[in-house]
């Protein structure tokens, strides 16, 4: 799903990359270490944390690569990922977190159970958000490759109000975590969506 773009330049995997080398390039900068793990079902890439430069080029050549995967079971994902990570750190999730919010959560709580600071940034494509579409349509499911036709204007009230639900599901198990939420949309420039969010970070 993350390989989405509705008329957007970019989909939500190029997004979420850019994102993510901004991250680490503003970390490598400090002397911190950065790792990077990608995964669908299963993890594809799992770099451990360094500081170097040759380090981060060899994650910027490994992020132009990333291609959309298989269907991604986050929660599972996450849940093994935090019963490998023993050093305490910070964990930042890029992604567009379709899976079932409380069964994600608890896999985000067992980072904080575990004492890791958490940031998640959230990611949709605006189309995913606003439902422009007017037209009878077949939406293509990007992971089961199922087909559904649909008119829009009998759906998209129900639609909208779901994916409002799903969102503010997210935000409010993040609040209660106490771990940073950030929802963006691939209309935002990344640059100043990260900026806006490291200045009120910085306040706190």
């Amino acid at each position: 799903s993350m390989g989405y773009r509705h008329e957007a330049r970019i989909t939500k995997l190029e997004y979420g990359s850019y994102l993510t080398a901004v991250l680490a390039y503003l970390m490598t900068r400090q002397q911190d270490s950065v790792g990077l793990t990608t995964f669908d079902t299963e993890v594809r890439l799992d770099m451990p944390s360094r500081s170097s430069p040759r380090h981060f080029n060899e994650m910027m050549r490994q992020l132009e690569q990333i291609k959309p995967g298989q269907p991604t079971d986050v929660a599972e994902t996450l849940h093994r990922l935090a019963n490998r990570f023993k050093r305490r750190g910070l964990i930042v999730l890029v992604s567009d977190l379709y899976d079932e919010p409380d069964a994600v959560m608890r896999a985000l709580c067992h980072f904080r159970h575990r004492r890791h600071e958490v940031i998640v940034f959230h990611v949709f494509d605006k189309a995913e958000i606003d439902f422009p579409f007017r037209d009878t349509v077949a939406f293509h499911d990007l992971e089961t490759a199922e087909r559904l036709q649909v008119d829009p204007l009998y759906v998209r009230d129900a639609y909208v109000e779901e994916v409002g639900e799903f969102v503010a599901a997210y935000r409010r198990g993040c609040a209660e975590a106490n771990i940073d939420y950030v929802y963006t949309d691939t209309s935002t420039p990344y640059d100043f969506m990260l900026s806006r969010y490291l200045a009120r970070r910085n306040q706190l």
